[in-house]
């Protein structure tokens, strides 16, 4: 494992890494596994954003629009 300065913050990172502890920004090393998916998906508001995150978020927003539907839709039929 060698140690290798990150392109985006500057910190110590190792080169075996999927991203930068510190930033997020991805790093290509030669041992970290890779699927066939990205596994990163741009940067956004300072920070990359990974699959895995960007999964999270929008089942939490269908999570959410659902239960809201569901509140509404027992508040209207209850009065």
């Amino acid at each position: 494992m060698a140690l290798m300065t990150c392109p985006e913050c500057s910190h110590r990172v190792s080169d075996k890494a999927l991203a930068c502890p510190s930033c997020g920004y991805p790093i290509a090393g030669d041992g970290a596994p890779r699927g066939g998916v990205a596994n990163v998906v741009g940067r956004v508001a300072g920070t990359w954003l990974s699959v895995s995150a960007l999964e999270n978020i929008v089942i939490a927003i269908v999570f959410f629009g659902g239960a809201t539907a569901v509140l509404i839709t027992l508040i209207l039929v209850n009065r």
